[in-house]
């Protein structure tokens, strides 16, 4: 039986997983369970010889287009690696055998959005991805569905590209308040519940362009200043502002989706779908009363609402994956 590898590494919590010819997934966890140490961002050979013990690797699927990657990069001034191919991308990750392996790559919404669709069990959907940035892309909107043969099919409908992004807003006041960008939003997103709104009417002011169409007045990627609301300015009203404003952006988005895409059925991923706290809000809540089903699908965390809590490791290399076996 010839297996797929699917693997996401060299940024934040590297993961793998194994599918077979059939789309069955039968590994899947992140480098940190093998190497104990916290958000390992390279994978470690101990969980690929995990990986290896569950049959033939034929190909090896990653997780994001690294050309574009380094195009967004280019285009906003930062570092970029020489590595030209997939394959000297990749060489300091994957064993000799693994990176004589055929590699692929997949775009990283369309990675999302294929983790998000083929472990759920609509039979169409409209995908939403949030997440801080992929390659170019900060939000995107697919419709999904299963033909006839059982092939998933992707269709991009709509996009917003950097550097305007949801994602990076909300790293960047959890850079604010003292906690690591990129990591800890969950600890400012559980500080919100102690905090007022007080300063949403500012951040509003100050960096938000227009709310309805998620457009930014500063790239966020930048951060914001130390200062920003104020040297003594409360950190849990910082928070709970933010948390505001975030939802609100949200919000929008979703908006957006449900007026103008057919299917009842959503699918919500990306990194910024952890935030659990905007899923149970109430106008989301109406949304599901409208008969939108909602499916969560953060980068480690599913939600069911209504139905099961599931948990997953390894969720963007599971996408890649499962794009590519499903897809071919």
């Amino acid at each position: 039986m010839s297996n797929i590898l699917g693997i996401s590494c060299g940024f934040h919590d590297a993961g793998v997983t194994v599918i077979d010819e059939y789309g069955n997934i039968k590994f899947a966890s992140h480098s940190e369970r093998f190497s104990k140490s916290k958000h390992d961002a390279n994978l470690c050979p101990a969980i690929l010889d995990e990986a290896q013990e569950h049959g033939d690797i034929q190909t090896v699927a990653y997780y994001e287009n690294h050309w574009l990657k380094k195009y967004r990069q280019l285009r906003a001034g930062q570092k970029v690696d020489r590595s030209l191919t997939l394959r000297s991308v990749l060489k300091n990750q994957l064993t000799p055998n693994l990176l004589n392996k055929k590699l692929v790559s997949y775009g990283h919404h369309l990675s999302h959005a294929a983790t998000g669709f083929q472990t759920s069990t609509f039979r169409d959907a409209t995908v939403v991805v949030i997440d801080a940035i992929g390659e170019m892309d900060t939000i995107s909107i697919w419709t999904a569905e299963y033909d006839l043969l059982g092939y998933a099919k992707y269709k991009l409908q709509w996009r917003k590209g950097y550097p305007n992004s949801i994602g990076l807003f909300y790293s960047a006041m959890t850079k604010r308040v003292g906690l690591r960008p990129l990591d800890e939003e969950y600890i400012l997103m559980g500080m919100s519940a102690y905090g007022k709104p007080k300063y949403v009417n500012d951040i509003l002011d100050t960096y938000i362009d227009k709310l309805s169409s998620q457009t930014f007045k500063e790239n966020m990627h930048m951060g914001v200043p130390d200062d920003f609301l104020g040297a003594d300015a409360d950190h849990y009203d910082i928070a709970n502002s933010s948390q505001e404003v975030v939802e609100g952006l949200i919000y929008s988005v979703m908006d957006y989706a449900r007026h103008n895409y057919p299917s009842k059925n959503l699918v919500y991923c990306g990194g910024v779908a952890k935030q659990v706290h905007f899923a149970m809000q109430p106008l989301l809540l109406l949304m599901l009363l409208a008969r939108w089903i909602l499916l969560v699908f953060g980068q480690q965390i599913m939600i069911y609402l209504g139905t099961q809590t599931t948990h997953c490791v390894g969720a963007k290399a599971i996408q890649t994956a499962l794009d590519y076996s499903i897809v071919q």
